[in-house]
């Protein structure tokens, strides 16, 4: 399965995703937004 379809898969469970599993899919993409600069530049003011 390709990256874009197991984002698409994983965007489409959130709803019914657990707290266990939310959690970790969650620090995740806050650091890998936390990583790029122009998300920095725009989220940093916030």
């Amino acid at each position: 399965m390709s990256l874009f379809n197991q984002g698409i898969n994983l965007y489409a469970a959130i709803p019914n995703m657990g707290e266990d599993r939310l959690a970790p899919l969650m620090k995740a993409f806050d650091s890998a937004v936390r990583t790029h600069e122009i998300f920095r530049a725009i989220f940093g003011v916030i």
